[in-house]
């Protein structure tokens, strides 16, 4: 027994017969830290790990290999928009300012009639010869055009009416050119009349392909641009118009996507994520190397934690990996998921695990585990600490809620709590970043956050009654619905124990009435000793009438036997009981109970025979195989079970005198009787001397709480009676 918190590494068993053993000092060491690193190694991985592209560049022009949500609400100027905004602005038809002559189509319908006329009178001049008309025409000086000889011969072979119509036609041509742009040709309108306009008009004409030819070079030769870009001019009002455009203000709201997957990136949505600080980002060594550290710091403290204060889970390897495998795949969960809903992060069901854990293992190491996971995965988050609360805040209401965990309902109830934490955390957070207050703005948010708050509530519920009993299983723990199922009359074992060694059975339940007491008094795991109780003595169903519980109204055969066989059977109890249990599939700490019971205490009464028939005994002979108790559960049972069976003894043997009253008086009895609280006093300081609790994590505070529970309870049994003598008539 230690009087102040006992050093765990320094107080380690040696030998236990149970199915998870407990480690040696060295071996322990090497497991505890190899945990420790296997948490740190989860938790880094969870903080680096990524879905596929979510750590690549993205670039302009690019698809996106990732769908990216806003993970805050941000308004900013955005010089992109703004930029884009300028530059349809700037390029608008509306800026463009021309310099427009309107004389010059006239002139040149002036020089085309001259040619025209110039082509007649020499066609029409009877003092020239074919071959000077042709001449004359080739060498006909004109700014516009110059006539081949090929051409000049075909305008000579036309006949006179098919010359006037072709100067008709031409003319018409060209002032339906002129009309069609409103006098004002420019570059571009030159172009669109010989690439199309002027072919299709003559094509609605009556002229042969030889005379559209001509009317066409005619035409062609003397349409001229009147309508030219001032580039000055053009450039300032640009200039001007792009100043008058007003910055652009964007605001994204959390949890707005802001790109899908397959979305071509463009220079907005690479400024928006930016703004948002939803850019991915690549890791680099630093970036890494710090996140190794604080998993390393985490894990460290965590370990620390569990050796020190959660020593009985340290002790165990197999729970503790289990638990530390639960962590990190939460991690690596929410790692993996949250990325996928970025808008609701805050309903994470986290709580699932805490439920778990304090089901499974115990509240105060379940509070811790999921401060940790909501730290890391505030971390992972972009450091958002209102997340990190919320996982907290969930968490720890859902502990509270499951703190018995003895029936289903439990369960549902811790589901309600965290779906009304969520929901108020949430709120709260959501009116502290919300710039202004508008009822209307509020009903819309409500609807969601209900909605995602009652969501996290049921899975966490659903996930949590669907996996404990799973964990429980892999990590050998015993959770509460288990210890109240092993508790019913009707398993097999209890049954046993009750229809073969029903004094036995009564005295178990006698011991998980004083167990449980004793734990109450001192906040250890009352339903457990409860449980514990019932079973401790299973192994006496083997031999039933060997012990003195069973043996109402028969001779003792331990009369008709040598001291070492009847210790030696009585000692078989604790050996068959762990085999028995171990057969039935009880949980480990059931297990325990039956072989700490006794410790490795003396049979004393056997072995003093031996003594008195023999001059050399050895005392390892008569002594219980133990382990001793190294928890405070199975201490307290060893004390009630020697507390009960010898306050029982004395009391049929009426050597059990009333305790000491408040006034001090009645302290013991004649022939030798004991008070009450004496021989309980005496019993537990017996044990103590022996070392039997040298193990157990009792302070003497506990001790003495415990001595009172056991007095209290016993008083109710062995109180004094009232002497109703006989009325005798007058």
């Amino acid at each position: 027994m230690n009087t102040t918190r006992p050093r765990w590494l320094a107080s380690l068993p040696h030998v236990r017969p149970q199915r998870q053993t407990v480690a040696e000092p060295r071996r322990l060491r090497i497991t505890l830290l190899l945990e420790g690193l296997l948490l740190m190694l989860g938790i880094w991985a969870a903080l680096t790990v990524s879905l596929p592209g979510q750590y690549g560049q993205l670039e302009v022009g690019v698809p996106s290999p990732i769908s990216i949500w806003a993970p805050n609400e941000v308004s900013y100027v955005s010089e992109v928009l703004t930029a884009e905004r300028q530059a349809q602005a700037a390029n608008s038809p509306d800026n463009l300012i021309y310099v427009y002559d309107p004389q010059i189509p006239v002139q040149q319908r002036q020089n085309l009639v001259v040619l025209l006329d110039t082509i007649t009178s020499v066609r029409e001049d009877p003092s020239l010869t074919r071959a000077q008309r042709l001449t004359t025409l080739a060498e006909m000086p004109n700014a516009a055009l110059e006539i081949s000889e090929a051409q000049a011969d075909v305008i000579l072979t036309l006949d006179e009416v098919r010359w006037d119509q072709l100067r008709t036609q031409t003319l018409a041509l060209y002032d339906r050119a002129i009309e069609r742009y409103d006098f004002a040709i420019d570059e571009r309108a030159l172009l669109q009349l010989r690439e199309r306009w002027l072919t299709y008009w003559l094509a609605t004409t009556n002229l042969s392909p030889t005379q559209r030819d001509l009317a066409t070079f005619f035409t062609e030769s003397f349409l001229r641009v009147n309508r030219t870009l001032d580039e000055a001019a053009t450039a300032q009002r640009r200039e001007e118009v792009s100043n008058n455009v007003p910055p652009q203000s964007v605001r994204v709201l959390a949890g707005e996507r802001i790109v899908s997957t397959g979305e071509i990136i463009t220079p907005e949505i690479i400024e928006k994520l930016q703004r948002t600080g939803a850019m991915p980002r690549p890791l680099s060594w630093s970036d890494i190397v710090g996140r190794g550290l604080f998993s390393a710091l985490l894990a460290a403290g965590f370990m620390a934690y569990a050796v020190i204060y959660e020593a009985p889970l340290a002790m165990r390897p197999r729970s503790l990996v289990v638990l530390i495998i639960l962590i990190n795949a939460t991690l690596i969960a929410a790692r993996l998921l949250l990325p996928l809903v970025p808008a609701w992060p805050h309903y994470f069901p986290l709580a699932t695990m805490a439920i778990i854990f304090a089901v499974v293992f115990s509240g105060r190491i379940s509070i811790t585990a999921s401060a940790l996971m909501a730290a890391v995965i505030g971390v992972m988050e972009q450091d958002a600490l209102p997340l990190a609360i919320t996982l907290v805040a969930t968490c720890v209401v859902a502990v509270l809620a499951v703190r018995s965990a003895d029936r289903i309902l439990t369960f549902f109830i811790a589901g309600v709590s965290v779906a009304m934490t969520a929901f108020g955390m949430t709120l709260a957070f959501w009116l502290m970043d919300s710039p202004s207050f508008q009822s209307a703005t509020i009903s819309t948010a409500l609807i969601p956050m209900l909605l995602f708050a009652g969501m996290n509530g049921g899975i966490s519920t659903i996930l949590a009654l669907g996996v404990f009993n799973l964990v429980s299983r892999a990590a050998g723990q015993v959770t509460p619905l288990q210890l109240m199922e092993l508790a019913h009359p009707s398993r097999p074992l209890l049954r046993k124990l009750i229809r073969e060694a029903p004094g036995t059975y009564y005295h178990s339940v006698a011991v998980g009435n004083l167990a449980e007491a004793a734990a109450e008094a001192v906040g250890a795991d009352a339903l457990l000793l409860r449980v514990g109780a019932y079973y401790h003595d299973i192994g006496k169903t083997i031999r039933p009438y060997f012990f003195t519980d069973n043996q109402m109204g028969r001779e003792n055969v331990h009369n008709d036997l040598d001291p070492m066989t009847s210790a030696q059977i009585i000692v078989d109890h604790v050996r068959e009981g762990v085999k028995m249990a171990q057969a039935e599939g009880l949980p480990s700490q059931i297990v325990d109970f039956i072989a700490t019971h006794h410790g490795t205490g003396v049979i004393r009464h056997f072995y003093q025979q031996a003594l008195q028939q023999q001059d050399s005994v050895n005392e390892a002979d008569f002594r219980y195989p133990g382990p001793r108790p190294h928890t405070r559960e199975q201490a307290i049972m060893m004390l009630a079970d020697s507390v009960e069976a010898t306050v029982r003894s004395k009391a049929q043997n009426g050597k059990l005198a009333p305790s000491r009253t408040s006034d001090g008086q009645v302290s013991g009895g004649l022939n030798g009787a004991m008070a009450l609280d004496e021989l309980v006093k005496s019993i537990i300081e017996t044990r103590v001397r022996e070392g039997e609790l040298d193990l157990a994590p009792l302070t003497m505070h506990d001790l003495t709480l415990i001595k009172q529970a056991f007095v209290t309870s016993l008083q109710s049994i062995y109180h004094p009676r009232v002497d109703y003598s006989p009325q005798t008539g007058r």
